[in-house]
């Protein structure tokens, strides 16, 4: 059963129906619902690889905002402020900006396991990552991963 805490609150502001969006997360076996994105934030999608190199350094530099893992999928996907993926700069193999338009799965904010989870939930606050550092991160992880593929 979904919460009522803050970041709940925060998460639903990009629900198209809200009540329908609870409903999901309840109803679902997964624990996750289609929310609208481009609405409360913009998502950058990366491979699982490079998104975990990427939160790394982020985490470790104190300024990673909400990202959350779908397994089955292979990707972690990191909020970013609205409009960033109308101006996101060089493309990355294995990343994709999501925005106004497209929908992203989520699962409720406690989730921390299962087929879609947060690696960093939402507090209900409104942080976000910066999409600059993001991308600086995800180019220093490409870097990486292509040096050990060789």
């Amino acid at each position: 059963m979904a919460d009522s805490s803050p970041a709940l609150g925060w998460l639903l502001r990009a629900a198209p129906v809200p009540g329908l969006t609870l409903a999901e997360w309840n109803g679902r076996p997964d624990g996750s619902a289609e929310l609208a994105v481009g609405v409360v934030w913009d998502a950058v999608r990366a491979q699982t690889e490079l998104g975990i190199e990427a939160l790394d350094r982020l985490r470790l530099a104190g300024c990673a905002g909400p990202a959350l893992c779908a397994v089955a999928e292979g990707l972690v996907s990191v909020l970013v402020p609205v409009g960033t993926a109308s101006t996101w700069a060089d493309p990355i193999k294995g990343v994709r900006v999501l925005g106004r338009g497209e929908s992203l799965r989520v699962p409720v904010p406690r989730c921390s396991h299962g087929p879609y989870h947060w690696l960093i939930p939402p507090d209900g606050s409104g942080t976000l990552t910066d999409p600059c550092l993001l991308h600086r991160a995800l180019l220093h992880a490409s870097d990486v991963y292509a040096a050990v593929r060789g």
